[in-house]
């Protein structure tokens, strides 16, 4: 008879245990070894996907020798340029930000990824110049936090503008349709965005028509139709104002431009400015 049964069974527990960790350990050895060879077969064979997908790998499971690492940090670099003329612009600034990352960074990669935001930035704004915004929304999105870290306000910022362009092209539309030819005249001039003017050309000719003919038959506006106009809500205006600012934008032209995008405009009254809807 066993007199120390649970300490038989915890020796064959030890047993055990050692004999699985030994397993672990040969197992990531080998994975180790397998993953090293495949690092310097694909250096051999230029294949900039393989040494980037089996670098990143072998350093999630060891420090690389400086000599991996830096063909490793080689790889990203010419897989991130392939990428971005590829036009899979997204991989390629992801992949060259872990680079950026990395000790084997150097200036001019810092100075590519820089360029290469600054040139998604813009490739969004033109697309919404052109009346695209899902796309330019789109473009902007895949910027990391990192990349762009007012991202968020930006995107914020084009779909304000853009819906408020298309509340005036409405509002204007239902003024035309009810006769109230001055303020339509007053909404369709509000309009500041290229795609909304354009596509509201023929009804502004319309609008311009019938109030110049107004005029000459000497029917004037009233104080704007009796509407009074009306001070912006501060806190949206500085919001929007902000967003301008850190876009580089100097005060006034930041302030102008943020009055625009909540429906306004700028009225002076003696030393001062207000912005008024």
């Amino acid at each position: 008879m066993n007199r120390f049964p649970l300490l038989r069974r915890l020796l064959q527990f030890v047993a055990a245990a050692a004999t699985v960790l030994l397993v672990l350990k040969a197992v990531v050895h080998g994975w180790q070894y397998h993953l090293t060879q495949r690092l310097q077969r694909s250096v051999e064979d230029e294949d900039h996907a393989a040494c980037v997908a089996s670098g990143e790998q072998l350093a999630d499971l060891r420090s690389l020798a400086i000599g991996e690492a830096t063909q490793l940090a080689r790889c990203r670099r010419i897989l991130a340029s392939d990428y971005w003329v590829a036009g899979q612009r997204q991989q390629a600034l992801d992949l060259l930000e872990r680079l950026v990352d990395s000790p084997q960074m150097v200036g001019t990669d810092q100075s590519r990824l820089s360029e290469w935001v600054r040139q998604q930035r813009d490739r969004a704004v033109e697309h919404y110049r052109r009346g695209e915004l899902s796309t330019a929304v789109a473009l902007l999105g895949e910027l990391s936090d990192r990349q762009e870290p007012h991202r968020d306000m930006l995107i914020e910022s084009l779909r304000t503008r853009w819906h408020l362009n298309q509340q005036l092209h409405d509002q204007a539309m239902e003024f035309r349709d009810a006769g109230r030819w001055w303020e339509a005249f007053d909404v369709i001039n509000r309009l500041d965005h290229p795609w909304w003017r354009t596509h509201a050309k023929s009804l502004e000719d319309e609008i311009v028509t019938a109030t110049q003919a107004l005029s000459g038959q000497g029917v004037g506006r009233d104080a704007h139709n009796g509407r009074g106009r009306h001070d912006v809500p501060p806190e949206d205006l500085d919001r929007h104002l902000r967003l301008h600012l850190t876009r580089g934008a100097d005060e006034w032209q930041a302030y102008l431009q943020a009055c625009r995008e909540l429906g306004g405009v700028v009225v002076d009254y003696g030393p001062e400015s207000v912005c008024r809807r």
